[in-house]
């Protein structure tokens, strides 16, 4: 997907290539099957792809509200590490409410 991201926009004035994964236990658990370590190590090589292509790299954790509180600081520092310019916090499934943001 980023290869091909990176196709469409490579003669764009300001290209940006926005990579994610989702991060909360359920969708680790039951959509990927993989563990806190590998999502770090899978989140970082996007980043760096992307980021061997343009200089503007947004990454977003899917499902961020209803993630470990610290594991999602891990991923999102993981990502800013890797290159990530601009990190978005989604509600991927609309689960949030503003409390869940004010923390």
């Amino acid at each position: 997907d980023i290869d091909r991201a990176w196709e469409a926009l490579k003669t764009a004035p300001n290209p940006r290539i926005h990579v994610f994964l989702a991060t909360s236990a359920i969708h680790r658990e039951l959509k990927l099957k993989m563990t806190q370590d590998e999502i770090i190590a899978r989140a970082i090589a996007g980043v760096q792809r992307a980021a061997n292509y343009c200089d503007d790299v947004e990454f977003s954790p899917e499902d961020a509200v209803r993630t470990e509180l610290d594991f999602l600081c891990k991923v999102v520092e993981a990502a800013i590490t890797a290159g990530a310019t601009t990190v978005n916090i989604p509600d991927t499934v609309g689960y949030a409410t503003p409390s869940h943001y004010h923390h």
